[in-house]
C-alpha cells in the first residue's frame, strides 16, 4: 500500500532527528565548502531555484574524450576505415600537395595540425604516437581538457585553412575540438578549484565513507542552484565514484522536494530528488562522421541525466548547511571548474588561429 504524505513526513522527521544528533558529520568540511568555488553564493533554500538550464546556444558541446587506447588525436575518425595506429603518413610536401580534399579531410586532427603549419615531418603526430597504446585503460583520455574547453569556448565550425605553401587543410568541427581538448588536458594552465574529493577506493568506496563519501549533497545543491540557476554558468563534474575519473560539463538541473522534517538544532531536513544534466563524451573519437558539423542543437548532440536522492539540511535561518546521500553509489565524486582562460601557446598558437577562423565561417 502506498504510504500517505503524513506517514512519509513522519519517517523523514524521525530520520532527521537522528541526523540532528550528529549533524556535524553531515555538514560540509573544508574540501566540500562551496566557498571553494565562490564567496558570495545564495544559501537560503527558499531563495534558490528548483530548475536551471544553460541556453542551448551557449551549452557546452559534446565530443569524444579521444582515448589513448584508440590513438588519442592521432585517430583518423573521418576516414572510411578509422584507425589511430600505424597510419601511413605522407612523407613529403609534394605528396601532401597531390592529395585531394577528401583524402586530406580523412587525416587525423594531429596530422592536420602539423600540416597547417607546414610541418611535413609531423612532430605532434610522432610525439603522440610514442605515448599511446592499445593497452591503455578505457577511461584514459583528455576528458578534462574537453570539459574545460567546452565550458569556455563556443562550439567550433568546420573550416579550411591554407598552410604556408598554399595547401588547403580542411578541419571538421571534431578536428578542432580534438586539438582544443588535447591542449586543454596536457598543457593548459586551468588553475581549477574543487568542491568534493576524489575517491581513493578500497573499503571506503564500498561504505561511502571518508573520501568516498564524495561531494556533500548540501554543496551539490548550493552549487548547481547558484552556478547554473542564478548565474547561467556551466561547470565540471567527475560524475562517478570510484578510482576512474569521468569529467563532464554540467548544463542543467531539476530539484524536487518530496518531504521535510525538523532537526534538533532548530533547522529542517528536506528529502530531495534531483536530476543533473551533462554533455556526454564517447569512446569513439569523432563519435559519428556527421560530427564534421557542430552538434549543439542537433540530434547528434550527446547528453545524459544523472538522478540522485539526498537529505538536505538547513539551519534556523533557512541556510543550507549540509546533507546526506540517500543514493549511495551513483552520484558525483566532486565538482570543479577552471579559473583561468585556456591560452594556446608554446608551439600550439595555431590552435587559436584555427579556432578563430572557425568562428567566422558563415
Amino acid at each position: 500500500m502506498k504510504p500517505s504524505l503524513h506517514t512519509l513526513l513522519t519517517v523523514i522527521a524521525a530520520a532527521t532527528v537522528i541526523l540532528g544528533s550528529s549533524a556535524r558529520a553531515d555538514r560540509w568540511d573544508s574540501s566540500n565548502n562551496p566557498t571553494n568555488f565562490e564567496d558570495n553564493y545564495e544559501y537560503r533554500l527558499s531563495a534558490l531555484p528548483l530548475t536551471g538550464m544553460i541556453p542551448e546556444k551557449t551549452r557546452p558541446w559534446s565530443d569524444s574524450y579521444w582515448p589513448r587506447n584508440k590513438g588519442s588525436i592521432n585517430y583518423r575518425w573521418n576516414s572510411p576505415q578509422p584507425t589511430g595506429y600505424y597510419n601511413v603518413i605522407p612523407s613529403s610536401r609534394a605528396a601532401i600537395a597531390s592529395m585531394n580534399a577528401t583524402d586530406l579531410a580523412a587525416l587525423s586532427p594531429a596530422e592536420k595540425f602539423d600540416l597547417v603549419q607546414g610541418h611535413y615531418d609531423f612532430p605532434l603526430t610522432t610525439s603522440i604516437a610514442g605515448s599511446i597504446t592499445p593497452r591503455a585503460k578505457d577511461f584514459e583520455g583528455v576528458c578534462d581538457g574537453w570539459t574545460a574547453s567546452a565550458i569556455q569556448f563556443p562550439e567550433p565550425k568546420p573550416v579550411t585553412i591554407k598552410n604556408p605553401d598554399g595547401i588547403e587543410i580542411p578541419f571538421g568541427s571534431s578536428d578542432v575540438k580534438a586539438l582544443m581538448s588535447y591542449y586543454g588536458s596536457l598543457y593548459a594552465e586551468l588553475k581549477p578549484v574543487f568542491v568534493g574529493s576524489y575517491c581513493i577506493g578500497g573499503l571506503g568506496m564500498r561504505l561511502g565513507t571518508g573520501r568516498c563519501a564524495d561531494i556533500n549533497p548540501g554543496a551539490y545543491h548550493v552549487i548547481l542552484a547558484n552556478e547554473i540557476g542564478l548565474r547561467g554558468k556551466s561547470f565540471a563534474s567527475d560524475i562517478e565514484i570510484g578510482k576512474e575519473t569521468w569529467n563532464q560539463p554540467i548544463y542543467g538541473f531539476e530539484f524536487q522536494i518530496v518531504g521535510s522534517g525538523y532537526t534538533k538544532n532548530g533547522g529542517k531536513s528536506y528529502q530531495v530528488k534531483a536530476k543533473m544534466m551533462y554533455a556526454e563524451d564517447d569512446p569513439d573519437p569523432g563519435i559519428k562522421p556527421t560530427n564534421w558539423d557542430p552538434v549543439v542543437g542537433t540530434s547528434n548532440y550527446r547528453s545524459e541525466v544523472q538522478e540522485v536522492e539526498y537529505l538536505l539540511e538547513t539551519d534556523a535561518n533557512d541556510n543550507i548547511t549540509g546533507g546526506s546521500w540517500i543514493t549511495k553509489y551513483k552520484h558525483p565524486d566532486l565538482f570543479w571548474k577552471p579559473t583561468a582562460k585556456i591560452e594556446f601557446k608554446d608551439g600550439f598558437q595555431a590552435i587559436q588561429k584555427i579556432y578563430d577562423a572557425s568562428q567566422v565561417v558563415q
